[in-house]
């Protein structure tokens, strides 16, 4: 008889040899597991401190509670209202009425593809400001210009300052440059570039 025959013959004996093997197990270690005994809960126990307060620190009293606000109840129209109480019809004078704010003024152009820069052959000094001279007032006003085809500046404007008492005047002083233009491709073309002025006392 082959290994193989003979554990199928005998299978059912290993089966419950095992079986009771495994009750014998379960019984001897139930019989020596300790007893359960339930232990009492405990609360846990909170330490309260007390402070003792000197007596010259003053504790303030509890703020006053407020009532709370009426809620606005909706009146009702009446007809026994006093004439006085009423408001008066509101008229309007349509041919009198007050004009029209001015339409902003358009925004300058600001870029302008050219070669060529322009070169300065007019500048102007800035007139000095009296209130800012008076104040002793110093500082640079960066002014960018437009510059057409001749070399006039068409529109200035103020691009940085430190100072705005000293802007006019920077701007004046601007309108007063005198360019060669600006080219693109040998042509001339209109041009927007930056002009600083450096307002100081001892100049």
């Amino acid at each position: 008889m082959t290994a193989n025959a003979e554990l199928k013959s005998k299978y059912t004996k290993y089966l419950n040899i095992g079986f009771l093997i495994a009750i014998l197990i379960h019984a001897v270690a139930f019989a020596f597991w300790p007893e359960y005994v339930p232990s009492v809960y405990k609360l846990r126990e909170e330490r309260i401190m007390v402070i003792d307060i000197p007596p010259e620190i003053e504790i303030p009293p509890p703020p006053e509670e407020i009532s709370r606000p009426e809620i606005a109840v909706e009146i009702e129209a009446s007809d026994e209202a006093s004439e006085d109480e009423t408001i008066a019809p509101t008229f309007l004078d349509a041919e009198n009425l007050p004009p029209a704010p001015p339409p902003p003024p358009p925004e300058p152009e600001m870029f302008f593809a050219f070669d060529t820069y322009p070169v300065v052959i007019e500048s102007a000094k800035p007139k000095y400001p009296e209130l800012a001279r008076k104040a002793e007032v110093e500082g640079t006003v960066i002014v960018m210009v437009t510059i057409d085809e001749n070399g006039r500046v068409l529109s200035a404007w103020v691009a940085e300052s430190s100072t705005a008492v000293l802007d006019e005047a920077a701007v004046e002083a601007a309108y007063k440059f005198r360019f060669t233009p600006a080219k693109q491709r040998e042509v001339p073309v209109k041009a927007t570039i930056s002009i600083p002025f450096r307002f100081s006392l001892t100049d």
